[in-house]
């Protein structure tokens, strides 16, 4: 079978690599579509993602892959079942990393939910099982595209985005314009986004409508948020870029109760920002499986657009070409079909 792989930092390819066998826990699934995550796949590639420097590794997590085959112990996937977020699954022979190892022509999901009743686990899980099926009738990509905003409608529920908030969000590209929407739908009283250049802001506020934006290079940005807010701050300050720099400006941003939640950046780095700036810094770690559910509720209302967050659709074999658009900030999502 065909991958996309990171041959060493820097270097993209495309090229056969061997078929992992498949567990009784495992259902085999064709890939039908992917996205290049614009954050996490970029540092991957870069060799810049914290512990993850190590190649080669086939690349990708934003994939729905179409259930062909399923293991002796499988009971809650079926054949022609629609999946999110398979992965390669090989065996440390094959000496090929995952990363997380969606991008290839047959991925595995695993039922989670078979192995927790035939033997289970000591304690609660803390995290519910991601690779959930799509509702019947729903398109791959929407699958796709489904994955960065489950994971951010999720992230405002445990960050306690509410009524009454007014909210600053770092970030202009999906993952920051997903925030805003989702803050503007859990009830937040003011939506404020935070960005580096007018083009980037301009186009992130056509798709997410926040009450404002400022630009972060403002050398008056802290003094442009409490004018905004009337002299309050902000109740929760959203980082959404991967970079922890994000803290110093926020902090002065913060109302006498406000909290910066922490999204974009490593775990790693998450603990080292925790403990050396300031301790209403909250790293927040989102479960997209306990909005599966209600997420494709609010697609089927109309309340929000997936492909209106889709510029590019490509065919695999050009994701070096997607790479490149978004380095480039001619595109805001591409999607990848096999």
């Amino acid at each position: 079978m065909n991958a996309v792989l990171i041959e060493r930092a820097h270097e993209l390819g495309f090229r056969e690599v061997p078929e992992a066998p498949m567990g009784d826990y495992h259902a085999r699934t064709r890939l039908v579509a992917g996205s290049i995550c614009n954050s996490t796949d970029a540092k991957l590639l870069h060799g810049t993602f914290p512990g993850c420097t190590k190649f080669p590794a086939v690349l990708g997590h934003e994939a729905v892959g179409e259930v062909t085959a399923v293991g002796a112990k499988v009971r809650n996937y079926r054949v022609g079942d629609l999946v999110i977020r398979p992965r390669v699954c090989f065996p440390s022979e094959f000496n090929i990393r995952e990363y997380f190892g969606s991008f290839a022509d047959f991925a595995y999901v695993t039922d989670q939910w078979a192995m927790d009743e035939d033997d289970p686990p000591t304690g609660a899980r803390a995290f519910g099982h991601p690779q959930q099926v799509l509702p019947a009738g729903a398109d791959a990509m929407l699958g796709v595209l489904s994955i960065t905003l489950k994971e951010t409608l999720s992230w405002i529920r445990r960050f306690s985005v509410g009524k009454g908030h007014r909210v600053l969000v770092f970030g202009t590209g999906p993952v920051g314009t997903a925030f805003v929407l989702f803050s503007r739908m859990a009830g937040a009283k003011q939506v404020i986004l935070a960005g580096r250049t007018e083009s980037s802001v301009r186009r992130a506020a056509e798709l997410c409508h926040p009450d404002t934006s400022v630009n972060v290079t403002d050398p008056h940005f802290v003094a442009r948020v409490h004018e905004i807010t009337e002299g309050d701050g902000v109740d929760r300050a959203i980082e959404g870029v991967g970079d922890t720099s994000v803290i110093d400006l926020a902090v002065p941003c913060l109302s006498p109760e406000g909290q910066i939640g922490l999204y974009g950046v490593a775990p790693s780095t998450q603990a080292k920002a925790l403990h050396a700036n300031h301790p209403r810094v909250r790293a927040i770690s989102p479960d997209e499986s306990e909005v599966h559910e209600e997420f494709f509720s609010l697609v089927r209302e109309g309340r929000v657009d997936v492909f209106a967050f889709l510029t590019h659709r490509l065919p695999i074999r050009d994701v070096g070409r997607g790479f490149s658009l978004l380095a480039n900030r001619e595109a805001f999502k591409v999607g990848l079909d096999w």
